[in-house]
């Protein structure tokens, strides 16, 4: 339950304030939507550096080290974040938001690779659960602090430094150690057809998510509003992903690039923000299937889970670099809807490109051999 518990606190903490960072870049510190997009994306290029770099270590190393490093300095990170809101204006918070980003990437490699090692190899569904139920704690409660942003980010400071009080009782033993080249190339190549539809797909998807709160305030929404409307799809999440462990990880990643692509079409049917909350829906079931199904791919296939895992959270921080920025360019050229339709579309090329990798497999003849032996 500890390793749960840091998993929800932790993601609070870290990405809770999502809903109100571009509000405080355009209406604070006057960045345009071209700058809010680059730094969005520099977060994400921190993250991936990290996610990388960090997952190794941890089958290297061990995984208590890097858990306790990642969390301490995502608390520090954050605290900083919180002093940049009265000092240092727009190049401080940038900088403040990167460092978040470099911490936010270090440690989930080796949490997720402690909890695989603790549940025997599953339950992974229900431990990513406690990560979205975080998120959307977080979410909501940051929304509702409203334009106190301050205080907002110091109750995220304490609860990431919770996490780490928490981290430092948990008992790490026959901890497994070992040999991960730099860039693991026969890993990377056995698990290429989910981190190539994680990258495109998540690319599209961080197009629209680097410009959503603005998208959701302009049609209406207060920003309590946009921190309930994030926190549907994160509670969503959690309802969801606790009855994903029961399916396969192939199955689930299929239907999670197929839903997702529906749910980014919806997006263009809504006139208020009243009208976005069942798309939340959609949306949370259509990562959840993703999101778990891609986890347990990985982690299943490889001996070097938090390597394999953090190339994971890599990849989606790749997407993180390139689509805010193409979402800033694109919603400067053809608005925000022009944006959904040219990630609806990467999505399902996605979806396309895993499949046909399945079939080159055979794992769809295994995958229809096995339903048929069922039916």
């Amino acid at each position: 339950m500890k390793a749960k518990a840091i998993q929800m606190l932790s993601s609070a903490g870290l990405f809770g304030p999502a809903v109100i960072v571009p509000a405080i870049l355009r209406d604070e510190l006057g960045a345009s939507v071209d700058l809010i997009g680059l730094i969005a994306g520099c977060f994400a290029a921190a993250s991936f550096a990290s996610s990388y770099f960090f997952g190794r270590g941890s089958d290297v190393y061990g995984r208590k080290i890097i858990l306790l490093i990642g969390l301490l300095i995502s608390g520090v990170a954050t605290l900083m974040q919180f002093v940049s809101l009265h000092i240092g204006g727009l190049a401080f918070f940038t900088f403040a938001r990167i460092l978040i980003g470099f911490a936010s990437g270090i440690f989930p490699a080796a949490l997720i690779s402690y909890a695989y090692h603790e549940s025997k190899g599953g339950k992974m569904g229900t431990f990513s659960a406690f990560g979205a139920g975080g998120w959307g704690v977080g979410n909501l409660a940051v929304g509702l602090f409203g334009l106190f942003y301050e205080q907002a980010y110091l109750f995220c400071s304490v609860i990431i430094f919770a996490s780490f009080a928490i981290a430092l009782m948990l008992p790490f033993t026959n901890e497994p150690k070992m040999r991960v080249p730099m860039f693991p190339k026969a890993l990377i190549k056995r698990n290429a057809p989910v981190y190539s539809a994680m990258l495109i797909r998540h690319t599209g998807a961080n197009m629209i998510w680097v410009t959503y709160p603005l998208f959701l305030l302009s049609i209406g929404a207060t920003p309590q509003m946009v921190g309930i409307i994030y926190a549907v799809n994160s509670f969503g999440q959690f309802a969801f992903m606790v009855m994903m462990d029961r399916f396969e990880p192939t199955v689930l990643v299929a239907v999670g690039l197929a839903s997702s692509a529906a749910t980014f079409f919806t997006f263009l049917l809504v006139g208020s923000y009243w009208e976005i909350i069942p798309s939340q829906i959609l949306l949370a079931a259509a990562y959840s299937s993703l999101y778990v199904g891609s986890l347990r791919y990985v982690m299943d296939r490889n001996d070097e889970k938090a390597t394999s895992s953090g190339l994971l959270s890599s990849t989606m921080s790749i997407s993180g670099i390139i689509g805010p920025i193409l979402g800033g360019l694109a919603t400067t050229a053809f608005d925000f809807k022009g944006t959904i339709v040219i990630a609806t579309l990467m999505t399902v090329l996605a979806l396309a490109m895993f499949l046909i990798a399945l079939d080159r497999s055979g794992e769809l003849y295994r995958l229809r051999t096995l339903f048929r032996s069922q039916a």
